[in-house]
């Protein structure tokens, strides 16, 4: 069970990396753009048409391709008030439950996107001023928040399978050669 955990983890690792690349990728266009519409505004007297509107979908897809990779890490805001609910045993239970809230939460709020990216879809809905298609943005998005989702499933499972452990150490991937020896 802990190996294909672990194999599970692997892999899920490397998609979530492929996905923060997509996000720096759309970052570097997001700069791309913003440089080429300063520069004609200021010294041409000519902004890049459509600007907000890609600064939009770009600041909306980086948000969203980095979830994977901020689930699979746990590279989420904590705020510690009380430490002693993340020691031990507690720490444990708790981690589980927030887990429990943020698959459920991730899968309601995918579920939701994608109504929305369904219905952009059958209306033909597209943006403004560039006549872009909505619903292949909001599908990606979509696909990013149920990635988010699935991962969290994978760690509460790896969770479940290491008791005593909080999320932020419960990972196989160190691990898995230190099993095997005992």
């Amino acid at each position: 069970m802990r190996r294909s955990l672990a194999t599970v983890e692997r892999l899920t690792d490397s998609v979530s990396l492929f996905a923060a690349n997509i996000a720096a990728m759309i970052l570097l266009f997001l700069v791309a753009i913003t440089c080429v519409d300063v520069v004609g505004r200021y010294f041409f007297n000519s902004p890049l048409t459509g600007a907000v509107e890609l600064v939009e979908i770009c600041m909306g897809a980086i948000t969203f391709f980095s979830f994977p990779l901020m689930f699979m890490r746990h590279d989420h805001i904590i705020v510690d008030l009380i430490p002693h609910f993340r020691r031990g045993y507690l720490g444990w239970i708790v981690s589980i439950i927030f887990l429990i809230v943020t698959v459920y939460i991730a899968f309601r709020l995918g579920s939701r996107v994608f109504d929305y990216a369904l219905r952009a879809f059958e209306d033909g809905d597209v943006t403004q001023y560039l006549d872009i298609p909505r619903w292949p943005v909001v599908g990606f998005i979509t696909a990013m928040i149920f990635t988010a989702a699935a991962i969290s499933v994978l760690k509460l499972f790896i969770l479940l399978s290491m008791p005593g452990n909080s999320v932020e150490n419960a990972s196989l991937l160190g691990s898995e050669s230190g099993t095997e020896q005992q």
